[in-house]
């Protein structure tokens, strides 16, 4: 965990998710640092499975910095940043529609967020297309001893430190109101060359990253209101282009003056009322949501949590949860993650008192469909209704009773 004390105009609120080739990446580890290993040419094809790394919290910065501290976007002599447009929407447009669906505004397109996404995924693209990392942190944009040629000052699409840094330079008007940052990393790996088209990968990384509890908490501000987006491809480095790609996303979302008293009444889930197309399966994430439960999220995922909030109380007790198939008429387990049971509490990632996750556990399902690698529990069953249902004990006084319906998208390995 790494935390910011640095007198810099802003309240920066910082979210890394890396995404890593079925066959990378280390287990459950609470490190900050990410180990990037892209897949062999021998193996299977493979669909990249998120790795996420810890969500960074810095705290609001009052203070207005008397000089820039990170130095200025570097961009000369080596080309200019590379974006996929539709690709970066399709990123956009799942945020934003998962937001409005339930409850939330959706989110603009900032184009002043853009040229700072589009151009801390450039950094990351250079770094992985031209090194072979065995640590790296996607926030930053420090210079590390053994691939100090493409990193820090050196790297052509140098910006800034850290993401203070990078917003201080820009000069970015939203600072004072939040910045959430996302980016993800996918490695693919074809015999044939056949790869999902760019926009499909943008879309897939975001739904992933829906499914992930801390991280999907940091989607799910109210406060944010404009959003930033970066997609760029490339060719891991020392592989065959014909064989290999990489995917680098980079998203930051801000509040703006007219969202950051925006409040919520009543109790906010997600999923919600009607929602569709999610995925099946969470594979991993950092913080791990399971963790000490010896559950290897890898190997026994499991499905699409259930994100609870309820901002204008103090404390929410959730109870009586089910969990059903709605067409196998099938009660699924669960496990309630809330901050009696915090496997982090005392710690940064740490739940308010008034939100909780319903996590279920899918070990019994046969939800992996005919021709996959990956055992008999993919999560919930793809393309299939489900109903919650639960009450929620607001601030020990009274008690309401909540119900919705969503539908999974197609099994996700």
């Amino acid at each position: 965990m790494t935390s910011y004390t640095s007198q810099k105009n802003l309240a920066a609120v910082l979210f890394l998710t890396i995404f890593l080739s079925a066959c990378g990446g280390g287990g459950d580890s609470d490190s900050s640092s990410t180990s990037a290993n892209t897949p062999d040419s021998s193996q299977n094809d493979e669909t990249a499975q998120p790795t996420t790394s810890e969500p960074i919290i810095s705290a609001p910065i009052i203070a207005t910095p008397t000089e820039q501290s990170g130095g200025n976007p570097n961009v000369d002599g080596n080309g200019s940043a590379d974006n996929n447009v539709q690709a970066a929407l399709s990123a956009n447009n799942q945020f934003s529609l998962a937001r409005t669906s339930c409850g939330l505004n959706g989110l603009s397109v900032d184009t002043e967020l853009d040229d700072i996404t589009i151009q801390h995924a450039n950094y990351i693209k250079h770094v992985f297309a031209n090194s072979s990392p065995t640590s790296f942190n996607a926030h930053f944009e420090n210079e590390i001893s053994d691939i100090a040629s493409v990193t820090g000052s050196n790297n052509p699409f140098f910006s800034g430190l850290d993401l203070a840094d990078r917003l201080i330079n820009a000069d970015y008007g939203n600072s004072q109101y939040g910045v959430t940052e996302n980016i993800a990393q996918s490695v693919y790996y074809s015999s044939a060359g056949n790869f999902l088209s760019t926009e499909a990968v943008a879309s897939s990384m975001a739904k992933s990253l829906l499914s992930a509890p801390y991280h999907l908490r940091s989607l799910m501000l109210p406060t944010s209101g404009v959003v930033g987006t970066g997609m760029v491809t490339y060719t891991p480095s020392g592989k065959n282009a014909a064989n290999n790609k990489g995917y680098v996303l980079v998203s930051n979302a801000a509040g703006t003056k007219t969202t950051t008293n925006k409040t919520l009444e009543g109790v906010f889930t997600y999923p919600c009322q009607d929602v569709t197309g999610t995925v099946t399966a969470l594979y991993n994430e950092t913080p791990n949501p399971v963790r000490g439960s010896g559950r290897n999220l890898r190997t026994d995922p499991i499905g699409q949590p259930v994100y609870i909030n309820m901002p204008s109380a103090d404390t929410v007790k959730v109870s009586n949860v089910k969990f059903r198939d709605v067409q196998r008429n099938i009660d699924v387990p669960i496990q309630l993650l809330d901050s009696d049971n915090d496997p982090y509490k005392g710690t940064n990632y740490a739940l308010p008192t008034n939100e909780a996750f319903i996590l279920p556990l899918t070990d019994a399902l046969k939800s992996c469909e005919s021709g996959s690698n990956k055992g008999g529990n993919c999560g919930l069953y793809g393309n299939s209704k489900y109903k919650v249902s639960f009450d929620i004990l607001v601030d020990d006084k009274t008690l309401e009773q909540q119900s919705f319906t969503f539908t999974t998208g197609k099994v996700n390995y």
